[in-house]
């Protein structure tokens, strides 16, 4: 029988993960759980865990995160890693087919597959959603707040909308090449960005990855492309990127990515060296 190391965030979703997590246990048996103290504590129970055939993230969008980056950096390179999510985005589940119903999800750890999956790194730490710039990461501030009460869908909604309102734009230089009048800029390798928004990606070779620009356009522009960005229609502006990405601005423009704020550009993005060996149906 295959051995379960589940990291559980107890505080997700406000409170849900600590709410089912009785329940998780019941129905998952072969799963040994730990109750989180804080973020830093998964990355390292991950990074240190041995014996076992998976770790798994209870939790949202922060727990994925730091759990996935302790597998990613374990000595064990057989290692898998598994999601039962409880959160309130889930962007890197549905990317990649994973149920967020607590009974499907253990289903899929015990039954499914394993897809080993290229990660992004933002200044050699993992992301593996998207690193937004700008607009970008004011949403993503925004959006945390408002999603515990309104939901995912209306949460981002509201938050989006008010960045647009704002009218924001930056300069961004690339590799050298400058963009200026940038309201939204990503980088990534999926195409869910959050609360429903998508942008339709490419077909990307696993040692290439994206860069999404939405420039040069008014607040009305702004709008019908979050119009086309919530029906996965194609807009905005693609760049392929391969090897490391450097990016900076004359001026401060914040960073975020997978949700959470790091900071502000200069930032360099490139592949990382190890791939995740992800748990899929």
């Amino acid at each position: 029988m295959s051995r379960f190391l589940v990291l559980a965030n107890p505080s997700s979703h406000g409170g849900r993960s600590g709410r089912i997590l009785a329940y998780l246990q019941s129905i998952f048996p072969e799963g040994e759980f730990v109750i989180l103290k804080d973020i830093e504590e998964a990355v390292r129970l991950a990074r240190e865990s041995s014996g076992y055939d998976a770790v798994v993230a209870c939790g949202g969008d922060g727990t994925i995160n730091a759990v996935a980056r302790g597998v990613l950096e374990n000595r064990d390179m057989s290692l898998k890693f598994g999601v039962l999510y409880t959160g309130t985005s889930p962007d890197f589940c549905f990317e990649h087919g994973i149920p967020i119903d607590a009974e499907s999800a253990i289903a899929v750890l015990r039954e499914g597959a394993v897809r080993e999956i290229p990660v992004l790194t933002a200044n050699n730490v993992p992301f593996f959603c998207s690193l937004n710039l700008g607009m970008g990461a004011a949403v993503a501030k925004s959006a945390n707040r408002l999603r515990p009460k309104f939901g995912d869908f209306l949460g981002t909604f509201w938050a989006v909308l008010r960045e647009v309102m704002r009218g924001k734009r930056y300069d961004i230089n690339v590799n050298g090449a400058e963009f200026r009048g940038v309201a939204h800029a990503l980088v990534t390798r999926i195409s869910r960005i959050a609360g429903g928004l998508k942008i339709a990606l490419p077909q990307l070779a696993d040692d290439e990855y994206a860069l999404w620009l939405a420039r040069d356009v008014s607040r009305a522009g702004c709008l019908r492309l979050l119009f086309n960005m919530y029906r996965g229609k194609p807009c905005g502006e693609f760049h392929i990127l391969r090897g490391r990405t450097e990016l900076s601005s004359p001026t401060p423009v914040a960073l975020e990515y997978d949700g959470d704020p790091h900071g502000s550009l200069p930032v360099s993005v490139a592949l990382a060296e190890r791939r995740l060996r992800l748990i899929v149906p």
